[in-house]
């Protein structure tokens, strides 16, 4: 059972490494971010001139050194007159899958805990990591309803603002879209299934390590359970071990015990150096 638990817990510990050494980048490193953003659901809408790059200041303010991996975003922000309607997409890119996970659930988090919020939702057709958020009117008279979800390397935040209440079928629209044009992580897949092979291998060589040790200290510790310890110095036994010296002249073993012989835990043997052998009588 000890070496089950140390098995378990050597392969858990490097599988635990590998990720941690697991590299950042993607495939999709090499497209810029503002090319991944979706274009709006028709040509009414118009660029606002909130459209651009985005920093990890201006997103998170004052919390911007909590935010870990952050590589770059870009925002693109739409309006729309009659009626009087905003659309913002903004996409946010992480050096690898894990940490624009973590991101994701630092957001989702602090969205549940906040209590400003009308609502707060998870929303299925996104991934696993994917919720709706809502919002009463703000100071300009907007409604807000959001889409926040993690794609690969990326965050998406996808909202409309609409002084009535906004579409929730042209917002999911949106937001499908963009899902659909974010790149999946191959370099991130890649890097864990090499890294994972790897883990395997280690993770069986520590472990038959492990058990060979532990078996040459439990045969030790038998042989040394089996053999009882070496006779007294200078007890000395003839040939065939049936007579011992003692001094003068040969004593029958058979017949009188052996001076210092080692004795048996029940009293009825003596170790002569190879077996153990009846003690003679008083």
């Amino acid at each position: 059972m000890l070496q089950g638990m140390l098995r378990w817990r050597v392969l858990a510990a490097c599988i635990a490494i590998s990720f941690a050494a697991m590299p950042a980048g993607s495939v999709s490193a090499a497209t810029a971010t503002s090319d991944l953003i979706a274009a709006p659901p028709s040509s009414d809408w118009q660029v606002d001139p909130q459209t651009g790059p985005m920093t990890k200041e201006d997103i998170y303010g004052a919390d911007a050194s909590k935010v870990d991996q952050f590589v770059d975003a870009f925002r693109s922000v739409w309006t729309i007159q009659n009626p009087r309607r905003i659309m913002a997409d903004r996409l946010e890119h992480y050096s690898s899958a894990v940490w624009a996970a973590f991101r994701y659930g630092e957001s989702h988090g602090a969205s549940l805990k906040n209590k400003s919020h009308s609502s707060v939702n998870d929303v299925s057709g996104f991934g696993p990591n994917a919720y709706e958020v809502t919002d009463p009117v703000d100071a300009n008279g907007f409604l807000r309803d959001s889409i926040i979800f993690q794609q690969g390397d990326y965050l998406a935040v996808v909202s409309l603002y609409d002084q009535t209440q906004p579409d929730h079928s042209m917002l999911l629209d949106q937001s499908r879209r963009q899902f659909d044009i974010i790149p999946l992580p191959v370099g991130d897949f890649n890097a864990i299934g090499h890294g994972v092979f790897v883990t395997i291998v280690i993770g069986v060589l520590v472990v038959l390590g492990i058990a060979a040790i532990i078996g040459v200290v439990v045969l030790i510790s038998t042989q040394r359970r089996r053999q009882p310890p070496p006779q007294p110095f200078g007890m000395r036994l003839s040939p065939d071990r049936n007579y011992w010296w003692d001094g003068q002249s040969w004593q029958d073993a058979s017949r009188r015990l052996p001076i210092g012989a080692q004795l048996s835990p029940d009293g009825a043997h003596w170790w002569d150096g190879v077996s153990w052998r009846p003690r003679p009588p008083a």
